[in-house]
C-alpha cells in the first residue's frame, strides 16, 4: 500500500528528472497535446472552457507553477498553487520572486488541506490520481468551492478492467487505484457535471515501440525512482494504446 512519503519521493524525483532535461518555461509534466496553433498548453485550452477573469483559483498539484503563472497573468484575481513536493514549491517561489507576480502564492500542501468555500475554480491536472484516498480528497476539493464554483479535473480515466500493464503501472507510480468516471460521484442536487474527451488531441503511440522500450528497461534490471518514472510513463502509454484509458476533462459546478 503506497504511503504519503512514497508520493512525495515520486514527485521529488520527477522534479529532479524534469529539471535536468527541460527549461523552467517548458517544465509542465502533463501530457504533450497536439493542439496545433490553437492552444499552447492544456492550461491555455482550459481558459477557452472556463472563465478565469477575476476568479480565485486553486491549482491543486501545480508542479513548479507553470500553469499557475499562466492563469495569474491572464486575468485571474488570485491563484494558489499547491504540491506535496517541497522541491517543486521551492522552484515555484524562486520563479515568483523573479517575475514579481503579486496575485499568486505557493504552498506545500495536499488536497485534503483545501479550505472550505474558498475558491471560484479548482484545477487538478493529472494529480488527483496520486491521492491516497480519492473519495476523501475529491470531497474536500468539492467543499472548497464557492457557490457556482467549478472543480476541473483533467486526468487519465481507466476502464476498470485490470491487466498486467495496469497493475505494473500502479506499482511503479505508487497509485492506490486507477480512477474511473464511476469514482466521480456527485449529489446532483448540489452539483452538475460535464465532461470532454481529449484523446483526439493526444499524440498517437506505437504499441510495438512501447513494448520495445519496456523490454530494454527489463534488460537493464534497474529499479531506481528514475527507472520507475520512465517505465511507468511507458506503461501508461501502453494502456492508451490498448484503449484502456481516456484523457478527460471533468467539470463539476457547484449550484
Amino acid at each position: 500500500m503506497p504511503k504519503h512519503q512514497d508520493i512525495v519521493d515520486l514527485y521529488d524525483s520527477l522534479f529532479e528528472m524534469e529539471s535536468q532535461f527541460k527549461k523552467d518555461a517548458s517544465y509542465p509534466i502533463h501530457k504533450r497535446m497536439n493542439f496545433g496553433k490553437a492552444y499552447h498548453d492544456i492550461y491555455d485550452f482550459l481558459r477557452s472552457k472556463i472563465d478565469i477573469q477575476n476568479k480565485t483559483i486553486l491549482d491543486a498539484g501545480c508542479g513548479v507553477g507553470f500553469g499557475s503563472f499562466l492563469l495569474a497573468k491572464n486575468g485571474a484575481k488570485y491563484v494558489k498553487g499547491i504540491s506535496i513536493s517541497s522541491k517543486e514549491i521551492q522552484r515555484a517561489n524562486q520563479v515568483k520572486e523573479q517575475s514579481q507576480t503579486n496575485n499568486i502564492e505557493f504552498e506545500v500542501a495536499s488536497f485534503d488541506d483545501t479550505q472550505p468555500n474558498r475558491y471560484d475554480i479548482i484545477i487538478c491536472i493529472e494529480s488527483l490520481k496520486h491521492t491516497l484516498n480519492f473519495e476523501q480528497s475529491f470531497n474536500q476539493l468539492l467543499a472548497g468551492l464557492k457557490p457556482n464554483g467549478i472543480l476541473c479535473i483533467v486526468d487519465d480515466f481507466f476502464d476498470k478492467k485490470h491487466n498486467k500493464t495496469s497493475m505494473a503501472f500502479q506499482k511503479d507510480w505508487h497509485l492506490n487505484y486507477l480512477i474511473s468516471l464511476s469514482d466521480v460521484t456527485i449529489d446532483e442536487g448540489q452539483f452538475e457535471q460535464t465532461q470532454d474527451n481529449l484523446k483526439a488531441w493526444l499524440y498517437p503511440k506505437s504499441l510495438w515501440k512501447i513494448n520495445l522500450k519496456l523490454w530494454l528497461f527489463r534488460a537493464f534490471k534497474r529499479n531506481s525512482n528514475f527507472t520507475k518514472l520512465f517505465r511507468g510513463g511507458l506503461l501508461l502509454d501502453k494502456l492508451y494504446a490498448q484503449k484502456k484509458m481516456d484523457y478527460l476533462i471533468v467539470q463539476i459546478k457547484r449550484r
